[in-house]
């Protein structure tokens, strides 16, 4: 459960900063970079999302066990 709590956090903090980085970009940088406004915010969390799976993948490597979705149980 803390684990959820801390990473809405850094979530929330991610985009915030991609906002107020974004803020001080012109347009002309941000799709110079591919992004527009409103895509910038999107990416940059969509990145640390990929960055945590990537993290709780390494883990479950590590733990010797494969985690098992829940649609992969038997009925």
């Amino acid at each position: 459960m803390l684990t959820k709590i801390y990473r809405a956090i850094i979530l929330s903090q991610a985009s915030s900063a991609a906002n107020r980085t974004a803020a001080y970009l012109s347009d002309r940088q941000l799709s110079d970079w591919g992004y527009t406004r409103g895509s910038f915010a999107a990416a940059v969390v969509a990145q640390v999302k990929a960055d945590f799976d990537a993290a709780d993948n390494a883990q479950a490597a590590n733990a010797g066990f494969q985690p098992v979705a829940f649609s992969e149980l038997p009925a």
